[in-house]
């Protein structure tokens, strides 16, 4: 009796796989069947446990069909032998590949060589470090769960929606008319081409029959550049708003925009190319006494920055201000206010680390009911309410918080450390502190007085090696000053002092 140790087919049906002609009995529900493919050429392959000696004597082989449908038993078939090693290798290549393979190379098509190839990238041991990678990181993608989940609204089906009659007097249970979604009459049509859903809302909201929030769009860049939008009132452009300053310019830029199909890129290239954007924003008593609040456009915007920026700035020129973008929300230092919340839980955080601490300011963790102190105090929302437009305000609190908030402290001693190491004069590493803050060539007086400010400050210093140290270590010590022997403590005091009345000069909130 022979012993075979591997069946293979063309073709298996469910449930009756090659495999089960090499565990016959004679009471057996099993076989190789292929019921779904009836009627077609198929090919079984078994593999001998142990080569045969053809020299033995006569070989009868018998095929047992024990299948109670006798319209499902084989009907013609030829058996063949070989002694090649490959007729394994080639028994488990797909159908489709097999007449491919049978194809001399040069008579194969362009489609069925990428076959091939896509079939060989698949099997070959070679790749098999990188399937094996591709497999984890699938897997690992698929068990990701978000960090957070937000609902997402679906339009309903026509047959689930309701109905919507009018309540006349307000009153639920007299109804009148049935009505159907549509845009109150009193505004341009909405278009009979597109669905009365939310993308046609949309359509119908971007139309150029529906000016408006072209208007709208243009007038708040406007705002963010120049510090007051043509529209004052850029959150009311109806009739409690104000009337716009320069209405043809406003309409101007609103056609501009529609015309280059909504590119806000192109909008602000236009505001900041333009005469009006790149006057002098320099005060002057006659054009003060033309136009003190520059509502005619006078001169150039000279507006504060955001909360958001003026943090980010003093981050970025520093060398600190992380690239990093998009992950979860981060804790920058605050100081700690020592209050509990409802239940007992402090509002206090644990300041995050290493880049994290130093990310942008749109990542920063914010609580309505304790929001960032130092944003705060520059005007920013604490976000109860949508808030279009942001007040400006001027107070002695927001000195303060940019003299001492850690962040800001932080960010000159980091600035400290670079001038510090720059192998330049005394001069020079002001004038360059100067471009790297202000973007400007240093004028003599300021070199001046900043030459006088380092040198009382190195004074104090040298005197008080304790408090140098607190000067350069506390809050900042990112690169420890004891493996640097380039960085003398009491000259990076003194630096720190001088780098801290940079970021504190009124060029660096101003935008002018």
């Amino acid at each position: 009796m022979l012993h075979f140790s591997l069946a293979l087919a063309d073709y298996e049906q469910e449930g009756f796989p090659a495999k089960s002609v090499l565990q016959y009995q004679a009471d057996s529900q099993t076989g190789w069947a292929v019921a779904d493919q009836l009627n077609q050429p198929h090919h079984l392959v078994l593999i001998l446990e142990s080569p045969l000696d053809t020299e033995a004597g006569q070989l009868v082989i018998e095929l047992g069909q024990q299948s109670v449908y006798k319209h499902l038993l084989i009907n013609r078939f030829s058996i063949q032998s070989t002694s090649a090693s490959t007729v394994a290798e080639f028994a488990q290549i797909p159908k489709y590949i097999q007449p491919i393979l049978s194809l001399p190379l040069t008579d194969r098509t362009t489609k069925q060589k990428e076959i091939l190839s896509q079939y060989y990238r698949n099997v070959t041991p070679s790749l098999k470090t990188e399937r094996d990678q591709l497999h984890k990181l699938k897997q690992k993608l698929t068990d990701l769960k978000p960090y957070t989940t937000s609902p997402i609204m679906q339009e309903l089906a026509k047959e689930k929606r309701r109905e919507t009659r009018i309540q006349l007097r307000g009153n639920f249970q007299q109804v009148a008319d049935l009505v159907n979604a549509r845009t109150p009459s009193v505004f341009h049509r909405f278009p009979m081409s597109e669905p009365v859903n939310r993308l046609g809302l949309a359509k119908w909201l971007v139309s150029r029959e529906n000016p408006l929030t072209a208007r709208v769009i243009a007038n708040r860049y406007w705002e963010q550049l120049f510090g007051t939008g043509l529209v004052q009132t850029s959150e009311e452009f109806g009739t409690q708003g104000t009337l716009p300053s320069h209405p043809e310019l406003l309409d101007w830029l609103a056609i501009e925009l529609m015309d280059n199909n909504w590119d806000l890129k192109h909008l602000l290239r236009i505001l900041v190319n333009s005469a009006t954007y790149r006057q002098s924003s320099k005060v002057t008593s006659e054009l003060l006494e033309l136009d003190p609040k520059n509502h005619w456009l006078a001169r150039g915007p000279r507006i504060r920055l955001s909360a958001e920026m003026i943090r980010d700035q003093a981050l970025f020129v520093s060398g600190l201000l992380s690239p990093k973008m998009f992950g979860q929300p981060v804790n920058p230092p605050q100081p700690s206010m020592g209050i509990k919340a409802a239940f007992g839980s402090s509002i206090d955080w644990e300041t995050s680390t290493g880049e994290d601490r130093y990310r942008r300011g749109i990542y920063t963790r914010w609580r309505r009911s304790n929001p960032y102190p130092s944003m705060v105090t520059f005007d920013a929302p604490d976000r109860r309410v949508c808030t279009v437009r942001r007040s400006r305000s001027n107070t002695p609190l927001q000195a303060l918080v940019v003299l001492n908030d850690p962040v800001y402290v932080e960010a000159a001693q980091s600035l400290a450390q670079f001038l510090t190491v720059t192998k330049w004069e005394l001069s020079d590493k002001i004038r360059l502190g100067i471009r790297q803050t202000l973007i400007r060539p240093a004028k003599d007086l300021e070199v001046q007085f900043l030459r006088e400010l380092y040198q009382s400050a190195y004074q104090y210093y040298e005197s008080n090696p304790k408090q140098a140290y607190l000067a350069t270590t506390n809050p900042l010590n990112p690169n420890n000053l004891e493996n640097n022997d380039d960085i003398e403590t009491v000259s990076l005091a003194a630096w720190v002092i001088v780098c801290n009345t940079l970021l504190n000069l009124d060029e660096m909130f101003m935008k002018r």
